[in-house]
C-alpha cells in the first residue's frame, strides 16, 4: 500500500514539473497564436494563474489586433477568479471604458461595481470603498437601465447602504461612549438627518435625550439651564415619535429630572 502512494506521488511529481518546464518553453518562446491559445486552455482548466501570466504578455503582443479585446477581457476575469477582487475592478472599468461597444462592456462595468462591493469591509472599518461601491453601483444603474443585472444592483446598493447607516450611528454612540457629549448629540441629529428612514431612529432619539442631560449636568452653573432645557426638547421630540416606545420610562426620568434641576436654578436666582 505505501509503495503504491509512492509510485503515485511520483507520477504526479512528474506530470507537474512536465507541465510546468512545458509552460516555461511556452512563455520564452511560444508565438502570440500559441500563447493565446495556451492562455484559453489555462482558463478553461481553470488554471487561473498560468492564464493570467500569458495574457499578461499578450495585453502588449496583441494590440491592434481584433484579439485584445476578448484577451483583456479573459485577463480581468482572471483577477476575479483568483479573488483579487481590486485589481479585477479597475480592468474591468478600464475594459468597459476602451471597449463601450463590446458585447462584455455591460457585463465588465457591472463587475467593476461588484467587486467594490465584495471588497467593502465590515461596518467597523472605514467605509470609503463602500461609497465608491455604491457610485459605481449607480453608474452601471445610470448607463445600462434596461440591463437585468438593475434589480441585483440596487439590490447590492441597499445592502451597502444599510452598512453606511450602522457604522454612522457606531460612531454617534462612540461619542457618548468616550464622554464627548455635544459632539454626541450633533452626531445623533446628524444621523437622523442624514438617514431619516434608520432602523436606529428611536434609539438615536432617547441617546440625544442622554446625551444632552449628561451635557448640562456636567456644564458650568450659568449654562446649566439652557442645557437641561435641551433635554427636554430632545424629550419632546422623542415622544412626537414614540410616545409610547421602548425608551419611554428613561426618558421620562430624565425629563423629569431635567425640570426639577431648571426649577432649582430658578429658585437660586431669586
Amino acid at each position: 500500500m505505501f509503495r503504491i502512494g509512492k509510485i503515485i506521488l511520483f507520477f504526479v511529481i512528474t506530470i507537474a514539473l512536465s507541465s510546468c518546464s512545458k509552460y516555461q518553453k511556452l512563455a520564452k518562446h511560444g508565438s502570440p497564436d500559441e500563447k493565446y491559445e495556451a492562455a484559453m486552455k489555462y482558463y478553461e482548466e481553470e488554471d487561473f494563474y498560468h492564464s493570467q501570466q500569458l495574457f499578461d504578455e499578450l495585453i502588449v503582443l496583441l494590440r491592434g489586433t481584433n484579439r485584445l479585446e476578448k484577451a483583456y477581457y479573459y485577463y480581468a476575469q482572471t483577477y476575479y477568479q483568483q479573488e483579487e477582487y481590486m485589481v479585477a475592478s479597475y480592468h474591468f472599468k478600464y475594459f468597459a471604458k476602451t471597449f463601450p461597444k463590446s458585447t462584455y462592456a455591460e457585463e465588465c462595468l457591472y463587475l467593476s461595481a461588484y467587486c467594490k462591493y465584495l471588497d467593502s469591509p465590515p461596518e467597523n472599518l472605514d467605509q470609503s470603498s463602500t461609497r465608491t461601491a455604491i457610485s459605481e453601483m449607480q453608474m452601471f444603474i445610470n448607463m445600462y437601465p434596461e440591463s437585468d443585472k438593475v434589480a441585483e444592483a440596487n439590490d447590492i446598493m441597499d445592502r451597502l447602504r444599510k452598512k453606511l447607516v450602522v457604522k454612522d450611528f457606531e460612531n454617534a454612540k462612540q461619542y457618548l461612549r468616550t464622554e464627548y457629549y455635544k459632539a454626541a448629540v450633533y452626531a445623533f441629529k446628524r444621523h437622523l438627518k442624514n438617514y431619516p428612514g434608520s432602523p436606529f431612529k428611536e434609539e438615536a432619539l432617547f441617546l440625544t435625550i442622554e446625551a444632552d442631560y449628561i451635557y448640562a449636568s456636567k456644564s458650568i452653573h450659568y449654562k446649566q439651564e439652557e442645557r437641561y432645557t435641551n433635554t427636554l426638547i430632545a424629550y419632546n421630540d422623542y415622544i412626537a415619535v414614540f410616545p409610547e416606545g421602548e425608551y419611554f420610562k428613561k426618558a421620562e426620568k430624565y425629563k423629569n429630572s431635567a425640570k426639577h434641576n431648571i426649577e432649582k436654578i430658578k429658585n437660586k436666582k431669586k
